[in-house]
């Protein structure tokens, strides 16, 4: 049986290589691996080029409209391309200018244009590229989770091929489209009961969990926090603020993605709150931008503050980051669960009260929620205060 896996970064590509890990020496499946954009770079190091793959390394799939592609992913390659992410450009610019062109050959130049900035990259739906890799791949299943653009279109095109498909729902079941694979996997039973109404009939749901957070816990539970602090010059006492930006998007009513929201709006705030509670604590903020996000946008935040340090994935590992942090800032991310899971507080923050915030599941406890940035800033605050005179502890996630 050939399972084909599709996934973006991150949280992503981490939970599908837990399964992939499990079954790829067992002789009752072969196994692909579609890594999308930093995807590679998360699991490079474990699998051969015969079962990685990259979508660059299809182009022969694509050689009457190669020129084209690679014209549209020139253009939109400073905007999108990280250099120090480790992504070669050629990567980049296959998958930008792939995404881009199926949108032109859907819409017509001009309105892609259009779409392309209002939306970015939140604009691609490739699925008549997708289409030709699966066709090309001819698996019995393909695997993805509940990232937009390559792995909602891949999903798409496994409907149309009539390729068995299965969904891993990595947070709470509150997606757009409403998740509609031949299989679908949930965290817990809640998460069940909520979909279970939104589904259509021909999709069934099952409770499995979700592996990547009992790895998160283990991995971070094996790191020596102290030895991490001492390299990075952190004393054992001081408080230490992981902050994880995002890009930030602007959700209709059915969580469908409007437009991509400038990241100073959120950002500028939430920084001007560190830098203001850094003259009353003594801590330290480690910055842990997005893998697919340009670490160069957070320079003018970080220059002429020492408290603030922003770390590379090489520098500083996930499990390192979430080990020698007490306390986590995010709008939205899977960073929070896995935190919290991890005993450290979580601060997930809306950025402006009038606009819904769209994961209900943790605007309560264990997490600290914020509606706007004077209430994160509050909460902020007063938590510090607690860590000083150590009176705080662990949040409570016996019900979560």
């Amino acid at each position: 049986m050939k399972l084909l896996f599709v996934a973006y970064g991150g949280g992503h590509m981490r939970l599908l290589h837990q399964i992939a890990q499990k079954v790829i020496n067992t002789t009752d499946f072969s196994v692909k691996i579609i890594a999308l954009t930093t995807g590679y770079l998360d699991v490079k190091n474990f699998y051969n080029k015969e079962v990685l793959k990259r979508p660059f390394d299809y182009k022969d799939l694509f050689h009457e409209e190669l020129e084209k592609i690679r014209s549209y992913g020139s253009q939109l390659l400073p905007e999108n391309h990280n250099p120090v992410s480790g992504l070669e450009e050629e990567d980049s610019i296959f998958y930008l200018g792939m995404s881009f062109n199926d949108l032109v050959v859907e819409h017509g130049e001009e309105e892609a244009w259009k779409m392309y900035n209002e939306k970015k990259r939140h604009a691609f739906l490739p699925k008549r590229s997708m289409k030709k890799i699966l066709e090309q791949e001819s698996p019995d299943l393909l695997i993805t989770t509940t990232s937009p653009k390559c792995e909602l279109a891949s999903l798409l095109a496994s409907k149309e091929l009539n390729i068995p498909s299965m969904q891993i729902i990595d947070l709470f079941g509150d997606n757009y489209p409403v998740p509609f694979a031949d299989h679908i996997i949930v965290l817990n039973k809640r998460v069940k009961q909520k979909l279970e109404s939104k589904v259509d009939n021909n999709s069934n749901i099952h409770a499995f969990g979700q592996p990547v957070f009992d790895y998160t816990v283990t991995q971070v539970e094996e790191i020596d926090r102290e030895a991490v602090r001492n390299r990075l010059g952190i004393s054992k006492t001081t408080p230490v603020i992981l902050f994880s930006p995002s890009r930030y998007l602007i959700y209709g009513n059915n969580r469908s993605i409007l437009k991509e929201l400038d990241h100073n709006i959120v950002n500028e705030p939430v920084f001007k709150i560190f830098i203001e509670l850094s003259k009353k604590y003594n801590f330290k903020l480690i910055v842990r931008p997005h893998p697919n996000d340009r670490a160069d946008k957070f320079s003018k935040y970080i220059s002429g503050n020492d408290f603030i340090k922003l770390y590379k994935n090489d520098d500083l590992s996930l499990y390192e980051s979430i080990s020698i942090s007490d306390l986590v800032v995010a709008y939205n991310s899977t960073i929070m669960i896995e935190s919290t899971l991890c005993g450290k507080i979580a601060f997930p923050h809306n950025y402006d009260p009038k606009e819904a915030y769209h994961w209900p599941e943790l605007m309560s406890e264990p997490f600290i929620y914020s509606k706007d940035f004077k209430e994160l800033k509050n909460n902020l605050d007063s938590v510090l205060n607690n860590l000083l005179i150590n009176n705080i502890s662990s949040p409570d996630i016996s019900t979560f």
